[in-house]
């Protein structure tokens, strides 16, 4: 009997992974490749997208019966069937469905099920699924919002160790910077976080959560500020479900999975309001959304 298949692909700024799964899934075989952030370099995104599933079907002695690509920057671009259009025609034809990174880590973190999935990594956003719906809040960057990201946390603490400095008070934080900016003087400091990539400045989160954790109230204040803000974008996505409302809510990303203290803080908020709210840790391996993707939005493109 034919081996049959299906092929979930996990496009991101900085990787692409592409892994095939039996129907019952199972996982078969995993490729790796490039960049796939659709809206940084879109020709390149599309290339190493579709090498990492080619590859796949070259190795695989098999019958794909579809292909699920979640794309980061999908949401930046649109026209998510055009983009699917061009991807089917570089794999054989296969029916293949695009969707943002989210939309994939949703599934993947639900399993297939109504609820919301958080990521804080880097930045932050909640979404929720309902009947098909797909609920958004935060989500707006650094500027604007990533509340309880990395980012968020890096700069809540940075900005308490200023004032600290200002008002000659004793914080925790002040030497903690020094530290990570190899400077005698955290104003000095200030000039280089200027200059550091959003990634770079979310690295120091890890730094403050290892100091909160020792028992300093200043960190401690910064992880707890950061768990409520992100708890509130997940009761504002709560509040607009319909009744009755889904209570499983997915957590994923680096700041979630690592931080026990900052997941205590934010399931307890949002207890407050939901006590029947349902947490989890997803395993971060969003590919595997394409095993519970419920859409029969696949279809055989044969041109760009």
């Amino acid at each position: 009997m034919t081996l049959e298949y299906q092929i979930g692909v996990d496009a991101g700024g900085t990787h692409t992974t592409a892994i095939a799964y039996d129907l019952t899934g199972n996982e078969i075989k995993r490729s790796e490749a490039g960049p796939g952030q659709v809206n940084t370099d879109y020709d390149t995104a599309i290339k190493n997208i579709t090498s990492a599933i080619n590859h796949l079907i070259d190795e695989i002695d098999g019958d794909c019966q579809r292909i699920l690509c979640g794309m980061a920057g999908l949401s930046v671009i649109g026209h998510a069937s055009e983009v699917a259009a061009e991807i089917s025609a570089k794999v054989n034809n296969l029916p293949t469905r695009a969707v943002t990174d989210s939309l994939l880590a949703l599934y993947s973190g639900l399993e297939g099920e109504d609820g919301g999935l958080v990521i804080a990594g880097t930045g932050s956003v909640f979404n929720g699924l309902q009947n098909g719906r797909i609920i958004t809040t935060g989500g707006y960057g650094a500027t604007l919002g990533d509340e309880g990201s990395g980012y968020a946390i890096a700069l809540t603490a940075l900005k308490s160790a200023l004032l600290s400095w200002d008002k000659r008070e004793d914080n925790k934080l002040i030497p903690m910077f020094n530290d990570l900016f190899k400077t005698d003087n955290i104003v000095d400091g200030t000039a280089k976080f200027y200059q550091m990539t959003n990634p770079e400045v979310a690295s120091m989160a890890v730094s403050v959560a290892k100091l909160a954790d020792s028992g300093d109230e200043n960190a401690t204040a910064v992880i707890k500020e950061q768990a409520e803000l992100l708890a509130r974008d997940i009761i504002i996505g709560m509040d607009r479900y319909e009744e009755p409302k889904p209570m499983r809510i997915a957590l994923t990303g680096s700041v979630l999975a690592n931080n026990e203290m900052m997941r205590n803080y934010l399931e307890a908020k949002v207890h407050e309001r939901y006590p029947k709210a349902v947490f989890s840790i997803s395993n971060g391996e969003n590919a595997r959304g394409v095993v519970f993707d419920k859409s029969k939005d696949y279809r055989y493109f044969t041109s760009h």
